[in-house]
């Protein structure tokens, strides 16, 4: 899904403001829900919107969503032709209006104008040609509603604290109920054109804006729920209480994938206990952990995520290579670059996993070499009915590295993925115990059997549909991301001569005596089902984001994908290219590097 730029003007709606016409246009209020363009009618008017958000659906389906500074239906307002899709508020907005009266008298008042009509043209061309593959980018956010849970007011540090984190990226306003008593007179009510207006003035005066409600569902929560692009909701997290009535109304007006929660917790923990209730009587896309303690560090990767700045580090599926990943998050940590997020796929999903759990860097090698080597778990075949590995090994290892404690408890966000063969579709394992999100992730199909969840799903290697999910992270938020490629590089060419493959009857006769004429080198079973994992996936590199930065680290040719043995080779091969790879990026300003380092240190 395409979005704009929440925090600059662009283009057109650029030019007619630093020109000056812009402030004499008449200004149109659009509530929250309104469909201001609809498909396959005449087009009389384009609009440029001041504040707001709009979404862009084409039979029911998201296209785009487009924020302040966006410009809306100038595609065919030009050509003639009728409206190619339905455009409707996602909040409270207010769009300029210009139809063709006003666009020739514009033209004739500023003679920049039609440059900047073609350059954004161009720049939305651009823009869609380049993305091959779909990417459903999360459109970053300008105005939250931070709503009190369970009746009990905000914590009164917790809301000067975001401020100054989200200010040392941002100019930033917070807006209270008294804020706007005091500023309008008397009885002005919160949704009336006055108060709309004042509303609408605090956000152009700032990139980002915190409306505060007041623990109950009265006239002023309400109208700074219908202000916002996202509605935060924070609560004790001790304190377990079914939604309050401001809580069923930010529900109702907020869909899902605009709401957040934030858990606010007495002290930091490995992980929390009991997230599972406030998710089901709350459904939100993210939540967050937050111990107000005195380094503030929870708060900060809080502010990271509203400024749009969160940290996230994306692992890909490789086999026994995925040890590299630690070695990559080591440099990363002795960087002094946080880490806001972690997800992956297949052994990425594995080594996202122990991240998430906060294990040292140097323990998580020894515990891959007890679940893949001294268990015996990549060894013990069977009957191959579901698969060619017994996966009991397996799961009474994973189980007691990783725990039964779900997913929602750990501290840190994360994310799995694997392939759904009961819908035939990619998932993101976001709940659930933590070591079956791992397992159903790696289970290599034809290697080991699927998993089979109480939902009735199928599950297998998610490698098998995205073998390196960073489009997974962009739709959970906006920020610069390490990415971390081990998957073995493609373009190997094979010299085998098919016709000595031996058959059953030699391969036998070869296990018994072992020690005549050895069979061609070929690509064994699982060398092959892990290779055909990644047909057809080399596309999705075109959807990475300019402060995507991935890191591929050398030195993984001439082992194989179960070579765990060799964990500890790999991890300090990477954590020494990473080291010095970071040096070199900064040292040459790369931007996405850089990115990072801002994200990380703003200012």
């Amino acid at each position: 899904m395409a979005v704009t730029d929440a925090f600059a003007p662009e283009g057109l709606f650029a030019v007619l403001e630093e020109a000056g016409p812009l402030a004499e246009l008449a200004r149109r209020p659009v509530p929250r829900g309104t469909r201001l363009i609809a498909e396959g009618t005449e087009a009389r008017a384009m609009y440029l919107v001041e504040t707001g958000r709009f979404r862009v659906e084409r039979d029911g389906i998201p296209l785009a969503e487009i924020g302040a500074g966006g410009v809306l239906g100038e595609i065919a307002f030009f050509t003639g032709q009728t409206r190619s899709a339905d455009v409707i508020a996602a909040r409270d907005s207010v769009v300029v209006e210009i139809d063709r009266a006003t666009y020739d008298a514009l033209c004739d008042a500023v003679p920049d104008l039609a440059h900047a009509i073609s350059a954004e043209l161009a720049r939305r061309l651009a823009a869609t040609s380049a993305r091959v593959v779909p990417d459903p980018g999360r459109p970053p956010a300008r105005t939250f509603c931070l709503v009190p849970a369970a009746h009990a007011p905000l914590p009164a540090r917790f809301v000067p604290e975001l401020a100054k984190v989200i200010g040392t990226y941002h100019s930033v306003a917070t807006v209270t109920e008294a804020d706007f008593r005091a500023a309008l007179p008397a009885g002005t009510a919160p949704d009336s054109p006055e108060a709309i207006t004042w509303l609408n003035a605090q956000e152009r005066a700032a990139d980002i804006v915190l409306f505060v409600a007041t623990p109950e569902a009265e006239e002023w929560s309400r109208a700074a729920l219908k202000q916002a692009d996202q509605a935060v909701i924070v609560a004790q997290a001790i304190r377990f209480e079914p939604p309050s009535q401001l809580e069923a109304m930010a529900l109702d007006l907020l869909p899902q994938d605009q709401r957040r929660l934030v858990l606010i917790h007495p002290h930091r923990m490995q992980h929390a206990t009991g997230t599972a209730r406030w998710l089901d009587s709350r459904p939100v896309f993210l939540h967050h952990h937050v111990a107000l303690t005195d380094d503030a560090e929870d708060i900060a990767r809080l502010g990271r995520f509203l400024s749009g700045q969160a940290i996230g580090m994306v692992l890909s599926g490789g086999g026994a290579f995925g040890v590299a990943h630690v070695g990559i998050w080591r440099a990363l940590r002795e960087a002094g670059l946080p880490l806001d997020i972690v997800g992956g796929t297949s052994v990425g999903a594995a080594m996202a996993g122990a991240i998430a759990l906060d294990v040292p860097p140097e323990e998580i090698g020894p515990r891959v070499e007890d679940i893949f080597v001294r268990s015996g778990a990549m060894r013990r075949v069977t009957v191959p009915k579901y698969g060619f590995l017994d996966h009991k090994v397996l799961d009474a290892a994973l189980q007691k590295h990783y725990g039964d404690d779900p997913i929602e408890d750990l501290w840190l966000p994360y994310y799995a993925v694997a392939a759904d063969l009961s819908a035939m579709d990619k998932i993101e394992i976001r709940r659930g115990p933590l070591w079956e999100a791992v397992r159903a992730s790696s289970a290599i199909p034809g290697i080991l059997p699927a998993f089979f969840t109480s939902a009735g799903q199928m599950l297998t290697d998610g490698g098998c549909i995205d073998n390196m999910p960073f489009r997974t992270m962009h739709r959970l938020k906006t920020g610069p991301n390490l990415v971390s490629n081990v998957q073995k590089e493609t373009g190997t060419r094979y010299h085998v001569d098919y016709a000595k493959l031996p058959g059953r009857a030699e391969l036998l006769k070869r296990t018994v005596m072992p020690f005549g004429k050895g069979a061609p080198r070929a690509p064994g079973v699982i060398s092959t089902v892990m290779r055909s994992l990644l047909v057809g996936q080399s596309d999705m590199l075109k959807a990475m984001n300019p402060t995507d930065l991935m890191l591929r680290p050398p030195g993984l040719k001439g082992a194989g994908f179960l070579a765990w043995n060799r964990h500890r080779l790999f991890y300090e091969m990477a954590y020494q290219f990473a080291t010095d790879t970071f040096a070199e990026l900064e040292a040459a300003g790369d931007p996405a590097f850089a990115a990072l380092t801002t994200a990380a240190r703003p200012g």
